[in-house]
Protein backbone atom coordinates (compact mmCIF):
# COMPACT_ATOMS: atom_id res chain seq x y z
CA UNK A 1 0.00 0.00 0.00
CA UNK A 2 1.43 3.36 -1.05
CA UNK A 3 1.79 5.99 1.68
CA UNK A 4 -0.32 9.15 1.30
CA UNK A 5 2.27 11.88 0.58
CA UNK A 6 0.20 14.45 2.45
CA UNK A 7 0.40 12.48 5.69
CA UNK A 8 3.50 12.88 7.84
CA UNK A 9 6.11 10.17 7.59
CA UNK A 10 6.22 7.83 10.57
CA UNK A 11 8.27 9.39 13.31
CA UNK A 12 10.99 7.34 14.97
CA UNK A 13 9.94 5.82 18.29
CA UNK A 14 12.73 7.57 20.19
CA UNK A 15 12.83 11.24 19.38
CA UNK A 16 15.68 13.36 20.63
CA UNK A 17 14.62 16.78 21.91
CA UNK A 18 14.61 19.51 19.30
CA UNK A 19 17.38 22.03 19.73
CA UNK A 20 17.53 25.26 17.76
CA UNK A 21 20.20 27.92 17.94
CA UNK A 22 18.58 31.15 19.12
CA UNK A 23 19.54 34.33 17.31
CA UNK A 24 17.95 37.78 17.17
CA UNK A 25 15.76 36.88 14.18
CA UNK A 26 14.36 33.74 15.82
CA UNK A 27 13.82 35.62 19.09
CA UNK A 28 11.86 38.30 17.23
CA UNK A 29 9.80 35.66 15.39
CA UNK A 30 8.99 33.91 18.68
CA UNK A 31 7.99 37.24 20.21
CA UNK A 32 5.49 37.76 17.37
CA UNK A 33 3.95 34.33 17.90
CA UNK A 34 3.90 34.87 21.69
CA UNK A 35 1.61 37.85 21.05
CA UNK A 36 -0.96 35.26 19.88
CA UNK A 37 -0.57 33.39 23.18
CA UNK A 38 1.82 30.71 21.94
CA UNK A 39 4.67 29.20 23.91
CA UNK A 40 7.99 28.58 22.15
CA UNK A 41 6.98 24.91 21.78
CA UNK A 42 3.58 25.88 20.35
CA UNK A 43 5.26 28.25 17.89
CA UNK A 44 7.80 25.63 16.75
CA UNK A 45 5.11 22.97 16.31
CA UNK A 46 2.84 25.34 14.39
CA UNK A 47 5.58 26.65 12.11
CA UNK A 48 6.97 23.19 11.37
CA UNK A 49 3.50 21.81 10.68
CA UNK A 50 2.68 24.62 8.24
CA UNK A 51 5.95 24.35 6.34
CA UNK A 52 6.00 20.53 6.32
CA UNK A 53 2.42 20.44 5.04
CA UNK A 54 3.29 22.94 2.32
CA UNK A 55 6.32 20.87 1.25
CA UNK A 56 4.28 17.62 1.21
CA UNK A 57 1.55 19.29 -0.84
CA UNK A 58 4.05 20.72 -3.34
CA UNK A 59 5.69 17.31 -3.78
CA UNK A 60 2.35 15.48 -4.07
CA UNK A 61 1.15 17.93 -6.77
CA UNK A 62 4.45 17.65 -8.63
CA UNK A 63 5.19 21.38 -8.28
CA UNK A 64 8.78 20.45 -7.44
CA UNK A 65 10.51 17.06 -7.32
CA UNK A 66 10.28 15.30 -3.95
CA UNK A 67 13.19 16.26 -1.76
CA UNK A 68 13.62 19.69 -3.38
CA UNK A 69 12.75 22.62 -1.11
CA UNK A 70 9.76 24.44 -2.60
CA UNK A 71 9.94 28.22 -2.69
CA UNK A 72 7.00 29.42 -0.60
CA UNK A 73 5.85 32.71 -2.13
CA UNK A 74 2.39 33.23 -0.65
CA UNK A 75 0.22 32.42 2.33
CA UNK A 76 -3.57 32.41 2.58
CA UNK A 77 -5.14 33.81 5.76
CA UNK A 78 -8.82 33.35 6.58
CA UNK A 79 -10.41 36.69 7.52
CA UNK A 80 -11.03 37.12 11.24
CA UNK A 81 -14.56 36.43 12.42
CA UNK A 82 -15.13 37.01 16.13
CA UNK A 83 -17.90 34.38 16.02
CA UNK A 84 -15.29 31.70 15.20
CA UNK A 85 -13.20 32.42 18.29
CA UNK A 86 -13.81 31.81 21.98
Amino acid sequence: MKRDPLLPAAAPKRRPPLSVRMDDTLAADLAVMARAGMTASDAARTALSIVAGTYANAWARGAVPEGVQPEITACAIRPYDAGDRP
